[in-house]
């Protein structure tokens, strides 16, 4: 039985990623400030080029606008190459880590708690909506100029209410959240509709969810082409035709993102870990570990954690 694995707050995410942050930033809230709280909402620049982020999993919405530099981002098991004028949200319960691929670097990065966006929110149906949407399509947006500009005054927007803090801050805090979203909606739309998709992508894209949806469980191509109603040598030849990759590099990818997770921020032992995600002994979790990483999951914690 699948075990449930734990979720990092936005406190907790933050810690992880402090090396990153630099004081009296002239964006967002200052993290080494005596009275920065790290709760429900907090928005940050990170600009510090040539960076890395072991894989977390969260509780919470990461709304993440890419400025400067290009970045390689993983959301589970999907990779993304992020580039300047990008837009993206990321779920919560998602495993994500990133890694710079240029000398320059500069995102706005805005996190918040569902329960934030919702309060007081008369409209929680049309919100419901919303965040389903973007639950599905996860993707990130390259924002034309003008789509661009209006999101930078947005977040910019954001930056001025939370520093200011005045009346109802709160309240409109919420609402320029809710128009960054609808925005991203648009954008994401407008984006699937200039694109033609053909069988082989929309059998890729499904193989890549049912992955999401059943990794920890099934590991072989043939229970996965038996969902789809396809041939294992089918499936495999539609995977490496779009996506590059076997469909079992992206079956074991998933794993050792979950792997890496546990092992950083778990206090499961690896005997737990091979039991969680059904390998038979932690031998064979450690010798599959060992092929992709190069080193015992042992080692991997004590460099990582």
């Amino acid at each position: 039985m699948h075990t449930a694995l734990p979720l990092l707050t936005i406190k907790q995410s933050i810690n992880a990623y402090k090396h990153l942050l630099k004081p009296d930033p002239g964006f967002g809230m200052d993290f080494f400030a005596d009275d920065f709280e790290a709760k429900e909402l907090v928005l940050l620049e990170d600009n510090e080029a040539g960076s890395q982020g072991i894989p977390l999993r969260f509780d919470y919405y990461a709304l993440l606008l890419r400025l400067k530099g290009e970045t390689k981002r993983t959301i589970n098991q999907f990779d993304y190459v992020i580039k300047p004028q990008s837009l993206q949200l990321i779920n919560p319960g998602s495993i994500f880590s990133f890694e710079d691929t240029s000398d320059v670097a500069k995102t706005y990065v805005l996190l918040f708690d569902k329960t934030f966006i919702e309060e007081e929110n008369v409209s929680l149906g049309i919100l419901g909506q919303l965040l389903d949407f973007h639950r599905k399509y996860q993707e990130d947006v390259l924002l034309d100029m003008t789509q661009f500009a209006e999101v930078v005054t947005l977040y910019e927007q954001l930056n001025r209410e939370l520093r200011a803090k005045k009346s109802d801050y709160k309240i409109i805090v919420r609402l320029l959240i809710t128009q960054l979203l609808y925005l991203l909606k648009r954008a994401k739309l407008s984006s699937e509709q200039k694109q033609d998709i053909t069988r082989a992508q929309q059998i890729s894209s499904e193989f890549l969810n049912l992955v999401e949806e059943h990794y920890w469980q099934q590991k072989s191509v043939k229970e996965y082409a038996k969902i789809l109603g396809i041939s294992p040598q089918h499936l495999s030849e539609t995977i490496k035709s779009t996506l590059y990759h076997t469909a079992l590099f992206y079956i074991h990818v998933r794993l050792i993102k979950e792997i890496q997770y546990l092992l950083c921020f778990s206090d499961m032992s690896i005997k737990q870990i091979s039991h969680a995600i059904n390998f038979e002994t932690p031998s064979q979790l450690g010798r599959f570990f060992k092929r992709y990483e190069g080193m015992s999951p042992k080692a991997y914690r004590l460099k990582n954690r």
